[in-house]
């Protein structure tokens, strides 16, 4: 199993004492998982769509996780599709999805890859004003999915009240998700023993009856299943979370709008891997393989969600409509206006 450090330079936090209650606030509703759904055609964004010229910044810092849903950046990187818009990106390995965000507002990072829940909570709690620079990934049937061990007091998805769950962390697309189909099989969800771990840990874990299941994403659910022997339960994308937005690109408002044409041109070279990954499952596996650290074996049988071509303020708004359900954030928030505008192709 891959240790954190596997896809590049683990991101260490220089963030000091002013950055402590934003993560903490972070902490509550990051994750590294992710999912997408198909554009409904109402999509609604906010800023410079016409933004051209040179980059006012030629170099950014993209804080990311070792999961599928980042396999289009890796592609614009290895193809050059940013370098053809004058940009140069760095991709930097995270521990987790609070890190990325907390890296963002700290400055160490420009971009952060980052569930919905992570962003959606840091602006409604006044942590940080962001934007949606750019969506990675949507729900699809397997992409995330409840598992246990064969002898795992946890069987089926009506066992799950009372129950010790791994999440990557809580307030997440995990945890929410999940929350949100058992509460359809009749589960009391407020029993539940949700337990905060990264998806390497998770394995290990069930194996030793620390948890009796954990939600994992792709590629871990092929992972869990081949080395542990892990039962799929319940797919969390599914019912009333199905095709939901689960992850993508977010950036401090402020950054977005004093270096508009940089992140025209991110978004631009972004779309060109985008549309590679879409069209050719092959150009995918190698991504998976070499940027993922995933055996070919096994990038072969991962499931694959889908990567949406736009931001779609209705499909994120059930994000927010989830999150406010579960009290993860206290009020209404409306997503529209965090969404920056997409560029003009170029």
């Amino acid at each position: 199993m891959p240790r954190r450090g596997d896809t590049g330079q683990v991101y260490r936090s220089r963030v000091r004492i002013p950055i402590i209650a934003v993560t903490m606030a972070l902490m509550a509703a990051v994750t590294g998982c992710g999912a997408l759904g198909g554009d409904s055609g109402n999509s609604s964004t906010s800023g410079s769509a016409g933004a051209s010229g040179p980059v006012e910044k030629p170099k950014i810092k993209v804080g990311l996780l070792p999961v599928v849903d980042v396999a289009p950046l890796y592609q614009a990187i290895d193809k050059g599709y940013f370098k053809q818009q004058g940009l140069e990106v760095e991709p930097i390995t995270v521990s987790s999805g609070p890190k990325a965000v907390e890296g963002m507002i700290g400055g160490d990072l420009d971009i952060a890859f980052t569930s919905y829940p992570g962003a959606f909570v840091a602006q409604a709690k006044g942590a940080a004003k962001l934007k949606i620079v750019a969506d990675a990934y949507a729900a699809r049937p397997g992409h995330l999915v409840l598992v246990a061990l064969k002898d795992s007091k946890l069987q089926r998805p009506e066992d799950a009240g009372g129950k010790k769950i791994a999440v990557t962390s809580k307030g997440s697309i995990s945890d929410l998700g999940a929350m949100s189909v058992l509460e359809t099989k009749g589960v009391k969800v407020e029993q539940i023993d949700f337990r905060q771990m990264s998806f390497p840990e998770m394995g290990p874990a069930m194996q030793r009856g620390d948890i009796d299941g954990a939600v994992v994403a792709e590629p871990w659910v092929t992972r869990t299943e081949k080395e542990f022997g892990a039962l799929q339960l319940m797919d969390v994308s599914s019912g009333p979370t199905q095709d939901i937005s689960m992850t993508g690109w977010a950036a401090m408002e402020k950054l977005t709008t004093e270096n508009p044409n940089t992140f025209a041109a991110f978004q631009r070279g972004l779309a060109k891997g985008v549309d590679d990954v879409k069209k050719d499952r092959g150009t995918l596996d190698q991504i998976l393989v070499k940027n993922i650290k995933i055996d070919q074996a096994t990038a072969q049988l991962v499931h694959i969600a889908d990567y949406p071509v736009s931001l779609d303020a209705v499909r994120l708004q059930r994000v927010a409509d989830l999150m406010k359900k579960f009290n993860v954030i206290t009020s209404d928030l409306k997503v529209q206006p965090m969404l920056l505008a997409s560029p003009v192709a170029k």
